[in-house]
């Protein structure tokens, strides 16, 4: 009897250890399956073309929140006339390519490329976004989408010198590469000057964070973490080179000593940082906030880093600027009439 009790007792042990690996291997399986679908939904709610609309509104929770520059979208009725309007209505031939894109936990990050026609007027924008997922879901519960609407003010008539005048402005402020036609500004030489700060941890998040979240305080600071070929964008500037960024960064914080960035949400992953974040402050004067979000990619393995882009909409600063003001608010009203479901024109 004892023998069988023994023999019972070590074939139930092989039981229960059969079990509960099979359980983690299903576990296993599981993540993995969810996490292949995450991309694959990520990359169809960014992608999304005319014909295939309906298909993908199930990937939206019925409290979906939404926003872009310009709008603003609550609930899964509203999403649907929104992306009808926007893809179908205003811009059917609408095509967007992700380049970029991370996925860890439920937070999914992509850069894409966004060319089509709204409203018969043709454009294209490179752009930034970050969709949440619902724990152990493939629903998207919110979504922002980080593109600069003076990328389509360029190419409307009446609209294209206000954005082309803001866009030499703030190339002459800030740009060293560019021949400004105007004449130079008194440089603030305090906030110009290299401060030198403590190294910077060697982990890529902090360096990301802290690439993103730089100020005339400390600046300097990310300046040994910039490879040699490294290279800046934001909407406006495009900047090639570690000395080229450092005088770059010499200019913006002498004209916006009070500029401060936050950091929100971040992702970094196989050497791809990505973060959402506000930016507050004033610009050669003019006060502003705007939200925006970045991508930064390191050198392999390594807190070197050779590609940063900034994405934010410079009408968020042009509404600061009085002679500016009005052209940004009249196209933002083109753009809410056209594709916002909830507003109206106050015209």
């Amino acid at each position: 009897m004892k023998k069988f009790i023994h023999a019972f007792a070590v074939l139930a042990g092989i039981i229960i250890l059969i079990t509960q690996s099979c359980s983690k291997d299903d576990s296993k399986d599981h993540w993995a399956r969810l996490h292949q679908e995450r991309l694959e939904i990520g990359r169809a709610l960014l992608e999304v073309q005319a014909p295939n609309v309906a298909e993908i509104l199930p990937y939206y929770t019925d409290d979906i929140e939404y926003h872009d520059p310009i709008v603003d979208i609550n609930g899964i009725q509203d999403m649907t006339a929104f992306l009808n309007q926007l893809i179908i209505g205003a811009s059917p031939n609408l095509v967007t390519t992700v380049e970029d894109e991370t996925l860890i936990d439920d937070i999914y990050s992509a850069t894409w490329i966004m060319a089509g026609d709204f409203l018969g007027v043709p454009y294209q924008a490179k752009g930034i976004s970050i969709l949440k997922f619902l724990p152990n879901s493939s629903q998207v519960y919110y979504q922002r989408d980080y593109y600069s609407e003076g990328d389509i003010m360029a190419t409307i008539p009446g609209l294209d010198q206000a954005i082309g005048g803001f866009r030499t402005y703030y190339r002459c402020s800030v740009d060293p590469t560019f021949e400004c036609p105007f004449p130079p500004a008194p440089q603030n030489s305090e906030n110009s000057q290299l401060r030198s700060q403590s190294k910077l941890s060697s982990d890529q998040l902090v360096v990301g964070r802290q690439l993103v979240e730089i100020n005339a305080e400390n600046w300097t600071s990310v300046l040994p973490f910039l490879a040699s070929n490294y290279e800046y964008h934001d909407p406006i500037v495009d900047i090639f080179g570690p000395e080229t960024m450092a005088e770059f960064l010499g200019r913006l914080f002498a004209g916006s000593s009070d500029l401060y960035t936050t950091v929100e949400d971040e992702t970094i992953v196989d050497d791809i940082y990505m973060a959402t974040w506000t930016m507050s402050g004033e610009f050669n004067g003019a006060p502003f906030s705007a939200p925006g979000m970045s991508i930064v990619k390191f050198v392999e393995g390594t807190t070197q880093t050779y590609y940063s882009r900034d994405y934010y909409t410079e009408g968020d600063v042009m509404l600061g600027v009085p002679e500016l003001a009005g052209a940004v608010q009249g196209f933002r009203d083109y753009y809410r009439s056209a594709v916002d479901p909830t507003y109206v024109s106050p015209e």
